[in-house]
């Protein structure tokens, strides 16, 4: 299992060495603008190994990452404080027009991983440019919103996060959908687990609970600057589906369903993200699911590929 992430940022070095310790990857490379940086967080890594185990960890350019089975792609211009979305979406899509044909042309067999954001719809811009099948491009989408998730009610409730099963859905953003329906506690939905449990919470509870999952990662940033370690976990998970051929069910973006730009459950395997997964949404959660989707083709439509 061959991995190369593009940028040695913050997030792309954390899930470096998160790979490194993971038993799931053979070969790290690490591509950057910035040479010296990137070859800085191999040797670190590198100069580790021997306390854990053997994996090959280079720093190079494109041509280093031929035959990659998974490309990582964690560069990107972020979303400044009261700076329209359309700038750095627009500058990111230039990124990726750069860049998506040097992957592409590296590694044709590969399955390609976008993180940087706004992740829904640049996952759809990167297939777009590569020509690739749907299913060999994803978006890392709102698998790391639904861990949060998880995180948020195994607080609340006093229970391991690795028992509750949350589920966002739509926009990795401000438009995401906390599917209540299909967030459970050890197999029961969280509604009926409270019931059950004589748990009395707020009348406003699930509202603040799902803002809450939106504003934390802004918490993160004020506190210590990049979200990158909860990031990392959640890419190693989608690489880990796909090395083990799992056929695990993510949320992630991919543009093989009817809407593009949001994330759903996919079946993940080693053929990549390979088929959607239909849930027993509420009407309510359907509802802002189109809203969010309605918002984000607006938003796509006026970024020139």
């Amino acid at each position: 299992m061959k991995v190369s992430i593009i940028g040695a940022g913050s997030v792309g070095a954390t899930t470096a060495f998160s790979l490194a310790k993971s038993n799931l990857v053979d070969e790290l490379v690490i591509v950057d603008l910035d040479e010296r940086r990137a070859q800085g967080v191999a040797l670190d890594i590198l100069h580790g190994l021997s306390l854990t185990q053997e994996v090959k960890i280079s720093a190079g350019d494109y041509d280093s990452t031929v035959d990659s089975n998974v490309i990582i792609v964690t560069i990107g211009v972020p979303e400044k404080v009261g700076e329209s979305r359309l700038v750095p979406l627009q500058k990111n899509a230039d990124i990726l027009k750069d860049i998506v044909p040097k992957i592409t042309k590296a590694s044709p067999d590969g399955i390609l991983l976008l993180v940087s954001n706004p992740v829904d719809i640049l996952a759809y811009f990167a297939q777009q440019i590569s020509g690739w099948d749907p299913s060999r491009v994803i978006g890392l989408g709102t698998t790391l919103d639904s861990a949060r998730l998880n995180y948020l009610l195994a607080r609340d409730l006093d229970v391991a996060q690795t028992d509750i099963n949350g589920m966002i859905v739509g926009e990795h953003g401000d438009s995401q959908v906390v599917a209540w329906s299909q967030t459970a506690v050890k197999g029961t939905n969280i509604k009926d687990f409270l019931t059950a449990n004589n748990i009395d919470v707020a009348d406003n509870y699930f509202t603040d609970i799902a803002q809450e999952v939106k504003d934390t990662a802004f918490d993160v940033w004020e506190m210590k600057g990049p979200n990158c370690y909860c990031v990392a976990l959640a890419i190693e998970r989608v690489v880990k589906a796909i090395s083990q051929n799992e056929n695990a069910i993510l949320p992630v973006s991919q543009p093989f369903t009817s809407k593009e730009y949001i994330s759903l459950p996919h079946v993940i395997n080693k053929n990549g993200a390979v088929k959607p997964i239909e849930l027993g949404y509420s009407n309510e959660e359907l509802a802002k699911l189109n809203d969010s989707y309605s918002g984000l083709v607006e938003l796509a439509n006026q970024i020139q590929l």
